[in-house]
């Protein structure tokens, strides 16, 4: 683990007699102690004593000197806490809040929460002028669950602070620590004076918390009122289309076409509006936006892979085929042009044939996609491609091939390692040879600790051998390495309600899916299937067709048809089931659930 503001920085400062950085001197000027003239050699003392917010001017003694040593060694093998605690100690006695941040630091790397408020708040103390100190405190008050009064503490520092906008930004920053996002829109609520709630800045503030709160129609109010301060914000005018289209999207794409109609240079708001009507399946309206943008902006030729994209995700490949090769032939030409390794022409070409390689998959033209991936010669993505490549091998049957590709490959790094052992372990999967793609991951498990990606997967692949309690330990053990990985938390979740277990536990796990991921169409598709568990048919109708409208997936559909089913509307279940058997006839799920319910098509 790196830890700034490292051993030899501090060593400097105290070898300077404590002399501040520039920053430092500049905000503590009039509290600063000059150094003294010694008449005569005394013994210095080595605890200072001075009033809060002063810096000393003490001598590098042994006694210091091994404190500071005994700390710093103690962290580079890992020990953190006697490393902070030793530290914490030296910056009391010395009075110097640069070795406050450095306990703090220190208390960090260790994970522990509670005494890196202990030496924030030394920190603040000792530096009662330095705003980072202030904030650190309060984030870290937050971080620890210490509300009360949060608020109020928040109101003064922003009043006193001369620029309201950095002030409220730092007040973000706090309650960003604050897991109830609830609790945190109502501090904010609190700590924004009538005068301050009337900046653009404290309504986009606010509009930010009331989403991540789940207050979709508080967020729009306040991205609109934001709108209204300032009406040349493009930010506002982003907030007002994203929160809109939680509430009325039709509504949200007129403002933002209505926006962009006086200021037809918002290039990020423009971007957003094309993605969105992708999203609602309004290719065209999305290909117009980025036309418009490619007119008024010739030279961005990032807009023509765009383009590309779009029409890839509306099923118009010769469309996208065209404009990959038009985007194709300008990064040639920059690649020619200019200095080698002066641009990122390589990179952007990889990407188009990456996705040129896509297409021709999905046309059946697997040598073809080999052939176009084979074409990179981005050193970055050449290990990437060589394994879709090897992907591609065992797509047309050729599985040894596929896995002699894989071992031939040379990984330069450990993430290119983990790539291989996962398209090999993908490889073996889709072969349906399953045990010896567990056995592969099970070994990189093992020379590979504590990796995400690895645990992910194997976990999937024991859900295929339906050893429940082994996809449990290493779901878990995913949670534990990576709080906030929606997947995991979904995956537990779905798979619980699948096999009919612990029901209640199970929605708990998705429901913390969702607040982390809550577009994803396959975690609201494993909620509304773990409510159909629970026998709440509205809701998983509800959840269901949100997931369906945006992601048409056979399984989804599946679970989808299953609950109209269930509800005695077999006509449409049979339109869902019957669309789902078109794209994939040999789904698992929708097989079984076809033979579950004795429907034929």
């Amino acid at each position: 683990m790196h830890i700034k503001y490292g051993f030899a920085a501090l060593m400097l400062a105290l070898a300077g007699a404590y002399s501040l950085p520039a920053q430092a001197a500049e905000r503590h000027t009039a509290d600063t102690i000059a150094p003294r003239v010694q008449r005569a050699p005394r013994q210095e003392p080595d605890v200072i004593r001075l009033r809060e917010g002063q810096l000393p001017y003490v001598r590098l003694t042994s006694g210091i000197l091994y404190r500071i040593l005994a700390s710093e060694i103690a962290a580079q093998r890992g020990m953190y806490g006697t490393a902070a605690s030793t530290m914490l100690g030296l910056a009391n006695d010395v009075a110097d809040p640069r070795v406050a941040r450095r306990a703090l630091e220190f208390y960090l790397a260790g994970g522990n929460l509670k005494g890196a408020l202990e030496a924030a708040r030394v920190w603040s103390r000792l530096a009662p002028n330095d705003p980072e100190a202030g904030t650190t405190e309060l984030a870290l008050a937050a971080a620890n669950g210490q509300t009360a009064g949060l608020g109020e503490a928040l109101r003064k520092r922003i009043d006193a602070a001369p620029d309201k906008t950095a002030a409220i930004a730092q007040a973000l920053a706090v309650l960003g620590r604050i897991n109830d996002r609830k609790t945190a829109l109502a501090i904010l609520d609190q700590a924004l004076s009538p005068a301050t709630r009337k900046l653009p800045a404290a309504h986009l503030a606010l509009a930010d918390v009331a989403q991540a709160a789940g207050d979709n129609a508080r967020a729009l109010q306040e991205a609109q009122a934001a709108q209204q301060a300032d009406p040349k914000s493009e930010a506002a005018a982003q907030r007002v289309l994203e929160y809109g289209m939680k509430v009325d999207p039709r509504q949200a794409t007129a403002d933002a076409r209505a926006f962009i109609a006086r200021h037809p240079d918002a290039r990020r708001l423009r971007l957003m509006l094309a993605s969105q009507l992708s999203d609602m399946g309004d290719y065209d309206g999305a290909l117009a936006e980025l036309r418009a943008m490619s007119r008024r902006s010739p030279e961005d030729f990032d807009l023509m892979f765009m383009q590309a994209q779009l029409a890839y995700k509306a099923g118009r490949l010769d469309d996208a085929r065209g404009f990959l090769e038009q985007y194709l032939d300008v990064q040639n030409q920059r690649q020619h042009a200019l200095i080698p390794g002066s641009s990122d022409a390589p990179g952007a070409a990889a990407d188009a044939r990456i996705l040129l390689a896509r297409i021709a998959e999905d046309q059946g033209r697997y040598n073809d996609a080999i052939a176009e991936l084979g074409r990179i010669d981005d050193p970055a993505m050449r290990y990437q491609a060589r394994m879709r490549q090897a992907t591609l091998r065992a797509k047309q049957g050729n599985i040894d091939a596929a896995l002699k590709m894989v071992d031939q490959a040379n990984p330069q790094d450990e993430e290119e390692r983990v790539l291989g052992v996962l398209t090999k372990a993908q490889i073996l999967r889709d072969a349906d040879r399953t045990d010896q793609a567990v056995a592969l991951l099970s070994g990189a498990d093992r020379a590979i600790p504590d990796t995400v990606e690895i645990k992910y997967e194997l976990a999937m692949l024991y859900e295929r051998q339906d050893k429940i309690a082994d996809l449990e330990r290493l779901l878990r053990q995913v949670i534990a390495l990576d709080p906030d990985h929606a997947h995991a938390y979904n995956a537990l979740g779905y798979t619980l309600a699948d096999h009919n277990m612990r029901l209640p536990e199970a929605q708990e796990l998705i429901t913390q899916a969702l607040d982390l991921s809550p577009d994803d169409p396959y975690i609201m598709d494993s909620m509304g299937w773990v409510k159909y568990r629970l026998g709440d048919n509205a809701s998983a109708l509800t959840y269901l067709q949100r997931a369906y409208s945006r992601r048409p997936e056979p399984e989804i559909g599946t679970h989808l048809g299953e609950v109209l089913w269930a509800q005695g509307r077999k006509d449409e279940a049979r339109a869902i089931f019957a669309a789902a058997a078109r794209k994939d006839p040999n789904n698992k799920t929708l097989r079984d659930t076809l033979k579950r319910l004795g429907v034929s098509l």
